[in-house]
């Protein structure tokens, strides 16, 4: 029935899952928003792949009868170079353009990446190189919230007070 989202819990909770995860994605990498609908089906990927609570196993494992590796898994959103098949390349041309991972190929066992300066924007490939390290270390974004001293001063609460020292360890 429309408008009442309570004769529908389950689905309800996990379209909330589902968009909070995709605004969690959004919010760490630097891709337009317009890729909304590719961090989406990323999402909807990883949670067929994790087990929930009402079911001991897998969505993907109860649906296809088996365990699904989540080695080829990767963060959404960070920087990689792609290797895109080209039968016209000459030897001294460029062998891979940089990407971002926005996802999983549909019917292949490869990568969906967006590339700014690729004619066709977003591309398949398996041949890659993930830069997640630098992704990861780079983005850290409480590095500059820890003091470099050992020890802060606090100033006295009035003027009879001393002032104290507190050692960080």
């Amino acid at each position: 029935m429309p408008g009442s989202p309570n004769q529908n819990s389950v689905a309800e909770r996990r379209n909330r899952t589902l968009i909070k995860m995709v605004r969690s994605m959004q919010s760490n990498a630097t891709l337009p928003p317009s890729l909304w609908i590719e961090a989406l089906k990323t999402a909807a990927f990883i949670l067929n792949r994790v087990p929930s609570k009402a079911v001991s196993k897998m969505l993907f494992e109860l649906f296809k009868g088996w365990k699904p590796s989540l080695l080829h898994m990767c963060i959404w959103g960070c920087p990689s170079e792609v290797r895109i098949y080209n039968p016209q390349e000459k030897k001294l041309d460029p062998r891979t353009i940089s990407g971002y991972f926005i996802g999983y190929a549909e019917k292949s066992k490869g990568y969906r990446f967006y590339c700014p300066s690729h004619s066709t924007r977003i591309v398949k490939s398996r041949n890659t190189k993930f830069l997640e390290i630098d992704f990861v270390s780079g983005s850290d974004q409480f590095r500059g919230n820890v003091p470099e001293k050992d020890h802060i001063e606090v100033p006295p609460s009035n003027s009879s007070d001393k002032m104290v020292v507190v050692h960080i360890p």
